[in-house]
């Protein structure tokens, strides 16, 4: 197979930045379209309310590998603008935020991978440019969330470089976790919660959820999507897991779960499941209405579908 398993090189975004690699042709390859089910949901009765969806996003983009050798990463394209995507139609407005105040890191190179279904990302991604590019400082976000409906947190290997190490962001989602405000992510979106371990009981112990597998992250790099092998300290699955939380999926696939506040799906696949999911959630408590919708096809769920 030749090159086509060889990660490739990335190009620099920043001049100072050092070398980095993107996945090689084949796994982008085969992992397009990342989602085959696709679908805008029917939107009866918008959202009316002044309460905002919180995305809270990273803005660093460089995760190194045990080998030294740094992947070119941020927030994957579908994980992130299919679900932004289905609230804006829902009527809901965003603050969007990162730990530094920093442009939200985004990986590009996924937009080609949302075979299909493009330029529905491409619309949400332009609406919301400026936000993403000149982000609120986390710091700066209310405590207690007043304004805001429920918190995104958007997949990729992004999150994994350092969410989990902001106090800020943990406060943030110790707050959420009391006022069971939804707090929705998927893939490796879900790092971000152990933050809330930080300068507090971890609010989560016990909680259902799904996550991308460590599995799939220690076979990856035989297929050249990552330029070489995760740390150990890197394995989200075994992280949440060890913090007492309890994983409900095996695989990389689409099943996403519910637990009180907590809407988690388990990777790139599961962007249009968790989205559906996490409207249907949203409607229920903030009294809109969408229409009734039945996923394509679905690895599972528990509490949603």
């Amino acid at each position: 197979m030749g090159n086509s398993l060889k990660p490739q090189l990335a190009p620099k975004r920043a001049n100072s930045d050092p070398e980095s690699w993107l996945p090689a042709s084949m796994p982008l390859k085969h992992g397009t379209p990342t989602i085959k089910d696709f679908a805008d949901i029917a939107v009866e009765t918008p959202y009316s309310g002044d309460k905002k969806i919180l995305v809270i996003c990273t803005s660093k983009y460089l995760l190194e590998m045990a080998n030294g050798k740094l992947f070119d990463t941020g927030h994957q394209a579908s994980e992130t603008f299919v679900p932004l995507y289905h609230f804006d139609k829902c009527g809901f407005q965003f603050d969007i935020a990162t730990p530094d105040g920093s442009a939200v890191a985004v990986e590009e190179w996924t937009f080609p991978m949302a075979l299909g279904y493009e330029s529905k990302l491409r619309e949400i991604q332009g609406k919301l440019q400026e936000k993403l590019a000149n982000p609120m400082k986390l710091a700066d976000v209310p405590l207690k969330l007043e304004p805001y409906a429920a918190i995104f947190l958007p997949g990729g290997h992004g999150p994994v470089i350092e969410m989990h190490k902001i106090e800020a962001l943990g406060a943030l989602l110790r707050s959420a976790h009391e006022q069971a405000l939804p707090t929705i992510s998927l893939c490796h979106g879900p790092s971000a919660l152990r933050a809330a371990a930080l300068g507090g009981d971890f609010p989560y112990k016990g909680y259902k959820l799904c996550v991308f597998p460590d599995k799939t992250d220690r076979f990856t790099p035989k297929l050249g999507y990552l330029p070489g092998y995760m740390k150990q300290e890197d394995w989200v699955e075994k992280q949440l897991k060890d913090l007492g939380c309890l994983v409900q999926n095996k695989e990389m696939d689409n099943r996403t779960c519910v637990d009180r506040e907590l809407i988690t799906g388990s990777s790139q696949l599961a962007s249009q499941t968790l989205a559906v999911t996490a409207v249907m959630e949203l409607a229920e408590r903030y009294n809109f209405k969408v229409g009734k919708y039945v996923p394509v096809k679905t690895g599972g769920c528990c509490g949603c579908f």
